[in-house]
């Protein structure tokens, strides 16, 4: 019994031992033992009760493993890097057009091909996202082309195009333009061996005894005339007033005053690049002495139609179309008169590439609807005459300077075509200020 609790003491250092060194040992991320350092025991640990017999065991430590090698593909050199290409600007900078193509060449496929040398179908608005207005113009004759270009003018309008006054749209001097613009106009007449003033008094009230106009038996007339002219315009909407001053020669008289006055408006109806059309109405208000021949005395009403198309980039067409209407005027002399003009004009040269020389070739009829005139009878006196149906054509030439958008200078001369006109010779000069 003795001997069994002798050698207890022995065995339960042994046991206190292992489990100190049990718990000096810690656990690495690997579940391997890692020895751990642990503080110099004090008094009242439990290993300083350790006796020699009781003496610590040594660990080796054990071979951490080598970490795995991964081996990697080479790596490819990289090059320059290319700066990317630099953002278009924006509208209208940034429209990107295709070449032309050359007149006689194949018609290539597509809604422009086979167009030659008139390209009306170009005129295609991209703002078209049914397809309906850009269709194929090829095999279609010119007068087709140019009419699909105005139907897509007026219903698929060109989102590009940017509504602006032109000087080789606004040259001719007998011919009035589509668009309104702000500008003042003087313009000077001057005329001579005018015979039958009188007709559907247009320039003239009746003559003779008969009428309020001069006692001038049969009337023939010089003149010289002035003319201001004042529009102002906002948009596609315009109005204007026209005032002259008139001097007058003729056989035992002369006269010289104030003219009658001019109201008018204009509206733009229709703006392409192709095509232009206006409408424009004219109120001819009397303010001349009718006794002197310087106003109709009576006033006219005058509605009309002006288009303009552009031939090229350095050509222009106008045309304007008028119904002139007297109001009570003499029921037998004055009378309705159809009005037409017609003016092509085209770049004749550039001094400057600011200053453009344009000339204009015009021609300017009147067709008289009704009324009459007065007329020598070859024996020396003077016989009515009706004018129903007789026509004065006439024709003129001339050029403008533009010195820029904004002033302009010109002359054109006007002559006769049939054997009844107006006057057998006129000159026409205008300054235009613009603003």
């Amino acid at each position: 019994m003795d001997r069994r609790r002798r050698r207890h003491p022995t065995r339960r250092s042994a046991l206190v031992a292992a489990l100190l060194a049990a718990c000096a040992v810690g656990i690495d991320a690997r579940g391997q033992a890692e020895p751990r350092r642990l503080p110099p025991p004090g008094p009242n640990d439990v290993g300083a009760l350790i006796t020699a017999d009781a003496e610590p065991t040594a660990h080796a430590p054990e071979e951490v493993p080598a970490p795995a090698v991964i081996r990697l593909p080479p790596v490819q050199p990289i090059g320059p890097i290319e700066p990317a290409p630099p953002a278009p600007p924006p509208w209208p900078l940034a429209i990107e057009t295709e070449p032309p193509e050359p007149i006689g060449a194949a018609p290539a496929a597509g809604p422009l091909a086979g167009l030659g040398e008139i390209a009306f179908c170009d005129y295609c608005g991209d703002a078209c996202s049914s397809g309906g207005c850009c269709g194929d113009c090829a095999g279609a004759t010119r007068g087709g082309r140019f009419a699909r270009a105005v139907y897509r003018g007026l219903c698929c309008p060109d989102p590009c195009y940017r509504p602006q006054w032109r000087p080789r749209a606004d040259a001719a001097f007998f011919t009035a333009a589509a668009r309104p613009v702000n500008q003042q106009r003087f313009r000077w007449d001057w005329a001579e061996d005018l015979f039958q003033a009188d007709r559907a008094e247009y320039f003239w009230a009746r003559t003779g005894a008969g009428g309020r106009g001069p006692n001038v038996q049969p009337p023939r007339v010089d003149y010289d005339e002035l003319r201001h002219y004042a529009e102002v315009a906002h948009g596609s909407f315009g109005a204007w007033v026209d005032y002259s001053y008139r001097s007058l020669d003729y056989a035992g008289g002369h006269e010289a005053g104030f003219g009658d006055l001019t109201i008018g408006t204009k509206t733009l109806l229709f703006d392409t690049e192709l095509v232009q059309m206006a409408f424009q109405m004219q109120t001819h208000v009397p303010a001349g002495s009718v006794g002197k021949g310087l106003g109709v005395g009576h006033t006219s009403l005058e509605p009309g139609l002006i288009f303009g198309l552009n031939l090229s980039p350095g050509s222009y067409l106008q045309v304007e179309l008028n119904e002139w209407i007297p109001i009570a005027g003499d029921p037998t002399y004055a009378g309705a008169i159809f009005r037409y003009n017609a003016a092509y004009n085209r770049v004749l040269a550039r001094p400057h590439p600011g200053v453009p020389v344009i000339g204009s070739l015009e021609l300017a009829g009147w067709r008289f609807q009704d009324g009459a005139y007065t007329a020598s009878d070859g024996a020396g006196g003077v016989v009515t005459r009706r004018a129903s149906g007789d026509n004065y054509v006439h024709a003129a030439a001339g050029f403008r300077v533009f010195f820029c958008d904004r002033a302009d200078i010109g002359v054109s001369y006007l002559a006769p075509m049939t054997s009844d006109s107006w006057a057998d010779t006129l000159v026409r000069t205008e300054l235009r200020f613009r603003y």
